[in-house]
């Protein structure tokens, strides 16, 4: 399962979302979906990932989680 935990790190860096749309020029709706409901996010991009890392100082693993399911 893949998480994106962008809020987690706007919070620890004392950001806002609209901060980081005007850092990044990232539209304010695509912000927000990462933020409000990550699990609406169904593609990713390298540059949307690059801008969101330049503009928090932060490496991808620190935005976006990869963890195995669990076997049954």
């Amino acid at each position: 399962m893949v998480t994106i935990t962008l809020k987690e790190i706007l919070e620890k860096r004392g950001k806002s979302m609209y901060q980081l749309s005007k850092d990044t020029g990232i539209r304010p709706n695509t912000v927000g979906q990462w933020v409000n409901s990550p699990g609406t996010v169904k593609s990713i991009t390298v540059d949307t990932l690059d801008r969101f890392c330049e503009a928090l100082d932060c490496e991808i693993e620190d935005i976006i989680k990869h963890k195995k399911d669990a076997l049954d």
